[in-house]
């Protein structure tokens, strides 16, 4: 079976890619939350850096399981002991991801904190 070179990249390392955007995601947002004075803001009775903590992690989540999933299947049902690696490493690399997600939005359910 022939690999795409940026197709099978972006397999094997998209679950880290997507834990690190929302990482990145997250602490800016909150970072412009207390420089901008927004920090205490709520929206629909909810604190809004919590909120989008929660809402941009599940959607990584969301995204990095989609991930896991394809590498599990490859790692399954090909043959070829090439494409089960790049399965295995797709799907291992985002079970790392979904836990480091998880840590990641562990205080924003758990404690009340003030952000700044």
């Amino acid at each position: 079976m022939q690999h795409r070179f940026t197709a099978t990249t972006f397999l094997v390392a998209g679950g880290l890619l997507v834990w690190m955007a929302d990482f990145v995601f997250v602490y800016v947002f909150a970072a412009l939350a207390c420089a901008r004075g927004f920090d205490d803001a709520s929206l629909l009775g909810l604190p809004v850096v919590p909120l989008t903590t929660v809402l941009a992690s599940s959607l990584a989540g969301a995204i990095t399981v989609a991930i896991v999933r394809r590498g599990y299947l490859m790692q399954r049902r090909e043959s070829d002991e090439h494409t089960r690696f790049i399965g295995f490493v797709a799907w291992a690399g985002g079970a790392l991801a979904l836990v480091a997600l998880v840590l990641l939005i562990m205080p924003a359910l758990v404690v009340r904190l003030n952000v700044c």
